[in-house]
Protein backbone atom coordinates (compact mmCIF):
# COMPACT_ATOMS: atom_id res chain seq x y z
CA UNK A 1 0.00 0.00 0.00
CA UNK A 2 1.31 3.41 -0.99
CA UNK A 3 1.12 6.67 0.93
CA UNK A 4 -0.22 8.61 -2.06
CA UNK A 5 -3.24 10.88 -2.62
CA UNK A 6 -4.03 11.90 -6.19
CA UNK A 7 -6.46 14.19 -7.94
CA UNK A 8 -7.02 14.11 -11.69
CA UNK A 9 -7.70 17.05 -14.00
CA UNK A 10 -9.99 16.38 -16.95
CA UNK A 11 -10.58 18.81 -19.78
CA UNK A 12 -10.55 19.08 -23.57
CA UNK A 13 -7.31 20.15 -25.30
CA UNK A 14 -6.72 23.79 -24.34
CA UNK A 15 -8.89 23.66 -21.19
CA UNK A 16 -5.88 24.48 -19.00
CA UNK A 17 -5.10 21.12 -17.36
CA UNK A 18 -1.35 21.65 -17.58
CA UNK A 19 -1.46 25.25 -16.35
CA UNK A 20 -3.69 24.37 -13.41
CA UNK A 21 -1.79 21.19 -12.61
CA UNK A 22 1.49 23.08 -12.47
CA UNK A 23 -0.03 25.90 -10.40
CA UNK A 24 -1.40 23.42 -7.85
CA UNK A 25 1.86 21.47 -7.72
CA UNK A 26 3.91 24.62 -7.24
CA UNK A 27 1.63 26.14 -4.61
CA UNK A 28 1.24 23.02 -2.45
CA UNK A 29 4.49 21.18 -3.17
CA UNK A 30 2.70 18.34 -4.94
CA UNK A 31 3.97 16.21 -7.80
CA UNK A 32 2.65 17.06 -11.27
CA UNK A 33 2.22 13.89 -13.33
CA UNK A 34 1.81 14.68 -17.03
CA UNK A 35 0.63 11.86 -19.30
CA UNK A 36 2.15 13.61 -22.30
CA UNK A 37 5.59 14.03 -20.70
CA UNK A 38 5.65 10.47 -19.36
CA UNK A 39 4.63 9.01 -22.72
CA UNK A 40 7.16 11.11 -24.63
CA UNK A 41 9.85 9.89 -22.22
CA UNK A 42 9.33 6.38 -23.61
CA UNK A 43 11.01 7.55 -26.85
CA UNK A 44 8.56 5.33 -28.72
CA UNK A 45 8.00 6.55 -32.29
CA UNK A 46 4.45 5.17 -32.49
CA UNK A 47 3.47 6.92 -29.24
CA UNK A 48 5.04 10.22 -30.32
CA UNK A 49 3.28 10.00 -33.69
CA UNK A 50 -0.08 9.34 -32.00
CA UNK A 51 0.42 12.25 -29.59
CA UNK A 52 1.30 14.62 -32.40
CA UNK A 53 -1.75 13.68 -34.47
CA UNK A 54 -4.41 13.46 -31.78
CA UNK A 55 -4.72 9.69 -32.07
CA UNK A 56 -5.45 7.25 -29.20
CA UNK A 57 -2.41 5.91 -27.34
CA UNK A 58 -1.79 2.22 -26.71
CA UNK A 59 -3.51 1.43 -23.39
CA UNK A 60 -0.84 -0.95 -22.16
CA UNK A 61 1.91 1.65 -22.56
CA UNK A 62 -0.16 4.40 -20.94
CA UNK A 63 -1.09 2.26 -17.94
CA UNK A 64 2.48 1.00 -17.52
CA UNK A 65 3.97 4.51 -17.27
CA UNK A 66 1.22 5.68 -14.90
CA UNK A 67 1.58 2.70 -12.55
CA UNK A 68 5.35 3.09 -12.58
CA UNK A 69 4.97 6.75 -11.58
CA UNK A 70 2.54 5.94 -8.73
CA UNK A 71 4.98 3.34 -7.40
CA UNK A 72 7.78 5.89 -7.58
CA UNK A 73 5.71 8.41 -5.61
CA UNK A 74 4.97 5.83 -2.93
CA UNK A 75 8.53 4.69 -2.24
CA UNK A 76 8.98 6.69 0.96
CA UNK A 77 7.00 6.98 4.17
CA UNK A 78 5.89 10.56 3.55
CA UNK A 79 2.40 11.36 2.30
CA UNK A 80 2.79 12.29 -1.35
CA UNK A 81 0.09 14.25 -3.18
CA UNK A 82 -0.02 14.34 -6.95
CA UNK A 83 -1.99 16.00 -9.74
CA UNK A 84 -2.66 13.74 -12.71
CA UNK A 85 -2.71 15.67 -15.98
CA UNK A 86 -4.14 13.50 -18.75
CA UNK A 87 -4.63 10.28 -16.74
CA UNK A 88 -6.70 8.19 -16.88
CA UNK A 89 -7.44 8.55 -20.60
CA UNK A 90 -10.33 6.11 -21.03
CA UNK A 91 -12.60 3.59 -19.30
CA UNK A 92 -10.19 0.70 -19.92
CA UNK A 93 -7.47 2.53 -18.00
CA UNK A 94 -9.86 3.11 -15.08
CA UNK A 95 -10.67 -0.60 -14.97
CA UNK A 96 -6.94 -1.36 -15.05
CA UNK A 97 -6.48 0.99 -12.07
CA UNK A 98 -9.29 -0.82 -10.23
CA UNK A 99 -7.88 -4.28 -10.98
CA UNK A 100 -4.39 -3.30 -9.83
CA UNK A 101 -5.52 -1.43 -6.72
CA UNK A 102 -4.43 2.03 -7.90
CA UNK A 103 -7.85 3.69 -8.09
CA UNK A 104 -8.02 3.79 -4.28
CA UNK A 105 -5.38 6.54 -4.35
CA UNK A 106 -7.52 8.77 -6.58
CA UNK A 107 -9.35 11.16 -4.26
CA UNK A 108 -11.28 13.10 -6.88
CA UNK A 109 -11.56 14.48 -10.40
CA UNK A 110 -11.83 18.13 -11.42
CA UNK A 111 -13.42 18.64 -14.85
CA UNK A 112 -12.46 21.95 -16.48
CA UNK A 113 -15.26 23.24 -18.72
CA UNK A 114 -14.39 25.71 -21.50
CA UNK A 115 -16.44 26.47 -24.69
CA UNK A 116 -14.96 25.15 -27.96
CA UNK A 117 -14.43 28.60 -29.45
CA UNK A 118 -12.33 29.63 -26.46
CA UNK A 119 -10.42 26.34 -26.60
CA UNK A 120 -9.36 26.91 -30.20
CA UNK A 121 -8.26 30.47 -29.43
CA UNK A 122 -6.04 29.21 -26.61
CA UNK A 123 -4.53 26.46 -28.75
CA UNK A 124 -3.64 28.89 -31.53
CA UNK A 125 -1.88 31.10 -28.97
CA UNK A 126 0.25 28.32 -27.45
CA UNK A 127 1.68 27.40 -30.91
CA UNK A 128 2.43 23.75 -30.19
CA UNK A 129 3.40 21.57 -33.18
CA UNK A 130 0.59 19.06 -32.62
CA UNK A 131 -2.12 21.76 -32.43
CA UNK A 132 -3.21 21.66 -36.06
CA UNK A 133 -6.93 22.23 -36.59
CA UNK A 134 -7.51 18.62 -37.69
CA UNK A 135 -5.55 17.15 -34.76
CA UNK A 136 -7.26 19.46 -32.27
CA UNK A 137 -10.77 18.64 -33.51
CA UNK A 138 -9.91 14.94 -33.44
CA UNK A 139 -8.66 15.19 -29.84
CA UNK A 140 -11.69 17.22 -28.77
CA UNK A 141 -14.12 14.74 -30.36
CA UNK A 142 -12.26 11.84 -28.75
CA UNK A 143 -12.27 13.60 -25.37
CA UNK A 144 -16.03 14.21 -25.51
CA UNK A 145 -16.73 10.62 -26.54
CA UNK A 146 -14.73 8.99 -23.77
CA UNK A 147 -15.29 11.44 -20.90
CA UNK A 148 -18.96 10.65 -20.33
CA UNK A 149 -18.20 6.96 -19.87
CA UNK A 150 -15.18 7.67 -17.69
CA UNK A 151 -17.10 9.91 -15.32
CA UNK A 152 -19.86 7.31 -15.03
CA UNK A 153 -17.40 4.55 -14.08
CA UNK A 154 -15.55 6.80 -11.65
CA UNK A 155 -18.82 7.76 -9.91
CA UNK A 156 -19.72 4.07 -9.65
CA UNK A 157 -16.40 3.53 -7.89
CA UNK A 158 -17.02 6.30 -5.37
CA UNK A 159 -14.65 8.89 -6.84
CA UNK A 160 -15.64 12.50 -6.16
CA UNK A 161 -16.20 14.61 -9.29
CA UNK A 162 -16.59 18.38 -9.61
CA UNK A 163 -17.02 20.59 -12.67
CA UNK A 164 -15.17 23.90 -12.65
CA UNK A 165 -15.55 26.82 -15.05
CA UNK A 166 -12.15 26.93 -16.78
CA UNK A 167 -12.59 30.41 -18.28
CA UNK A 168 -10.98 33.69 -17.22
CA UNK A 169 -7.64 34.29 -15.53
CA UNK A 170 -5.71 31.14 -14.46
CA UNK A 171 -5.58 32.42 -10.87
CA UNK A 172 -9.39 32.71 -10.83
CA UNK A 173 -9.71 29.15 -12.13
CA UNK A 174 -7.20 27.95 -9.53
CA UNK A 175 -9.30 29.53 -6.79
CA UNK A 176 -12.39 27.67 -8.04
CA UNK A 177 -10.44 24.40 -8.01
CA UNK A 178 -9.11 25.11 -4.51
CA UNK A 179 -12.66 25.70 -3.31
CA UNK A 180 -13.62 22.20 -4.46
CA UNK A 181 -10.47 20.65 -2.99
CA UNK A 182 -11.25 22.44 0.27
CA UNK A 183 -14.72 20.88 0.31
CA UNK A 184 -13.07 17.48 -0.16
CA UNK A 185 -10.58 18.11 2.65
CA UNK A 186 -7.52 17.93 0.38
CA UNK A 187 -6.45 21.53 0.99
CA UNK A 188 -7.27 23.83 3.91
CA UNK A 189 -10.72 25.29 3.52
CA UNK A 190 -10.73 29.08 3.36
CA UNK A 191 -12.39 30.80 6.28
CA UNK A 192 -14.51 33.73 5.20
CA UNK A 193 -15.15 36.39 7.77
CA UNK A 194 -18.82 37.16 8.24
CA UNK A 195 -19.57 40.86 8.22
CA UNK A 196 -22.81 42.01 9.81
CA UNK A 197 -24.42 44.85 7.93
Amino acid sequence: MYNVVMIALFGAPGAGKTVQGQLLARKYGWDWVSSRDLLLSLSDKSVTLALNHGMPIDNEKSVRVLFSEIEKLGRNNLLNKAVLDGFPMNVSQIYAMVENGYLEYLEGVIVLRVPRGELWKRLVERKRADDTRVAVERRQDLYERVTFGMLHVLKENGIKIAEVNGQNDPEDVLERIEEKLGEWGIVAKKQYEKIDK
